[in-house]
């Protein structure tokens, strides 16, 4: 770490010290359990379990000692095929409960698991298989042979045995327990390896940081088999031993007042979503007003996974305050794969006025550290943004990619380096964005989450389906006009908010109907695929040709 410095602020003639940008989440707790398997074994003593809402809104519960059973019967299944002891398996399941069972059965008996998304088809399935290596398919298999070293089982219940096997594998803590795919909007994904020792030091950090125990009530909505889903709700609630849901993904997005719905009828205290969802939940229960919840038990709303938005957050909790929302129930938030999802996180605190640029996502949770370094690595001066790094005992050690094993970007003092640029101010951190996100506009550099959600401020405008880049130096916009706002109109008034707002031309215009928008496991739209969609259009939804050349700006601060 560099050493303090001074700024030439003053106070009484002398000058300020400028404090380093470093977060310190305070000492590392200790899980109760080593292991994954000695924390399902622990659960399974309890009458909590998971219940699971399918597609069609249908739920099925299963307490943790059924899950331990049938877990346990399709270990002794694996074990007859033939898995050895070590190996990868992807998890390809046809349903949550399977996906579940056949988790713990690979937890239990020694396996490597990476639950997959159903979908996906051959290539999908020969692309992940490049990236760890040789492994089984447990699971649904798409038509024709396998990829090269996939090695099909079948469907998970055809695995299950007669007898259990429930005496969890023995296993190093350090030892890796699950490979997560990387799941960001932009670049090619590599699983992320962690180990018992990541996930349940942060399990158990979160619940120190939120008041988490054995009582709480849960509810995600995500996939299970991305990091989120798995790991920062499920295996931490296993932790636990509370009660958790977990809805279909699809059914809830159909509609997102389903989300509340589920929480009201369940007494949640705790869920999630990105930022998105807490705009498409405003946006919907402006025309929906016959809803009756009670959500004043609801305390814990984590909003991660990308830009959290002031005003977005504003609206949601302006909407659902005469259902008794408390307000201090929206949880800003940071994490990603490498650190065993979230791992920084605070109460939000509305101001008055205009919305902030950037809003804080908190501290770290107990045994996290954060800081903001500079181009050489040593940390900045708070308020100063930089690039982001953490450390702690959730972040991972290794990736497999291109089938092998690669360490992940560690400084010699095992600092793990983002991508993510950030600040430090008042105690707390406040990620800006990533550092590839950025735009020249008028002399000043914008991240992309910053455009779209000015352009998704006009009425015209479908919420959370813009997208803002670079493309080639030249700002590039995507975005979805609401149903029945035509196309050419809806463009007109995006370029002139987009020059009034930032003193910029975009380039590349282009309106494109939201049946055509791709998502991400999580919802995000994937930037990187949707770039070629944004260059070399003409036409009303097209654009001119002319580049940024004004000086204005939106007379927002900026650090």
């Amino acid at each position: 770490m560099s050493p303090p410095t001074t700024r030439l602020d003053q106070w009484h003639g002398r000058p300020l010290p400028v404090r380093p940008a470093v977060l310190d989440g305070g000492p590392q707790p200790e899980p109760e359990v080593a292991t994954l398997g000695a924390a399902l074994v622990r659960a399974a003593d309890t009458l909590n379990g998971v219940l699971l809402v399918d597609g069609r809104g249908r739920p099925t519960r299963r307490t943790y000692a059924r899950l331990l059973d049938e877990a346990a019967r399709v270990r002794v299944g694996l074990r007859s095929a033939g898995v050895p002891e070590g190996a990868v398996v992807l998890i390809r399941a046809g349903s949550s409960a399977d996906l579940l069972t056949a988790f713990w059965a690979c937890v239990l008996g020694g396996w490597l698991p990476l639950p997959l998304p159903p979908g996906g088809g051959r290539q999908r399935l020969a692309e992940v298989t490049a990236t760890v290596g040789p492994a089984w398919l447990l699971g649904e298999s798409p038509p024709g042979p396998p990829p090269e070293g996939l090695r099909p089982l079948g469907p998970v219940p055809g695995l299950r045995a007669s007898t259990a096997d429930r005496a969890p594998h023995e296993a190093d803590p350090e030892a890796p327990a699950l490979l997560t795919l990387t799941s960001g909007s932009s670049g090619r994904p590599k699983a992320v390896e962690l180990t018992h020792r990541n996930i349940l030091t942060r399990a158990r950090a979160t619940a120190l940081a939120r008041g988490l125990d054995d009582r709480s009530r849960t509810l995600n909505w995500l996939p299970l088999d991305h990091v989120s889903g798995i790991v920062m709700f499920h295996l931490r609630d296993v932790l636990l031993g509370c009660h958790q849901v977990h809805a279909d993904t699809g059914w809830v997005r159909a509609d997102p007042l389903r989300w509340l719905d589920l929480a009201a009828r369940h007494r949640v205290d705790t869920t999630w979503a990105p930022n998105h969802a807490f705009a498409l939940v405003a946006d919907r229960l402006a025309e929906a007003r016959d809803r009756t919840w009670d959500l004043g038990g609801l305390r814990y709303v984590m909003n991660g996974g990308e830009a959290v938005k002031e005003r977005v957050a504003r609206r949601f909790l302006t909407a659902l305050a005469p259902f008794g929302l408390p307000a201090d129930a929206v949880h800003p938030g940071w994490g990603m794969p490498e650190t065993a999802s979230g791992v920084v996180d605070g109460v939000l605190t509305l101001r008055q006025g205009t919305p902030r640029r950037f809003v804080p996502v908190g501290t770290p949770h107990p045994g996290v550290e954060a800081r903001v370094v500079g181009d050489d690595g040593r940390a900045v001066a708070d308020g100063v943004r930089g690039r982001l790094q953490v450390r702690g005992a959730p972040v991972a050690g290794w990736y497999r990619e291109d089938g092998a094993r690669h360490p992940t970007p560690l400084t010699e003092e095992r600092w793990l380096v983002t991508d993510d640029l950030a600040y430090v101010a008042d105690g707390q951190l406040t990620v800006t964005g990533r550092a590839d996100d950025q735009i020249l506009l008028g002399g000043d550099h914008y991240h992309g989450h910053e455009i779209e959600e000015a352009v998704e401020e006009l009425a015209c405008v479908a919420p959370t389906r813009t997208v803002a880049r670079a493309v080639g130096g030249e700002l590039a916009v995507l975005f979805s006009p609401r149903a029945g706002v035509p196309s050419a109109g809806a463009v007109r008034q995006v370029r002139e908010r987009v020059r009034r707002g930032f003193g910029a031309e975009i380039v590349h215009l282009r309106a494109v109907p939201e049946a055509d928008l791709p998502r991400t496991a999580t919802g995000k739209l994937p930037r990187a695929a949707l770039a070629a969609l944004l260059t070399g259009t003409t036409g009303s939804t097209g654009t001119s040709s002319s580049t940024s050349t004004s000086q204005g700006t939106d007379g927002r601060s900026r650090r």
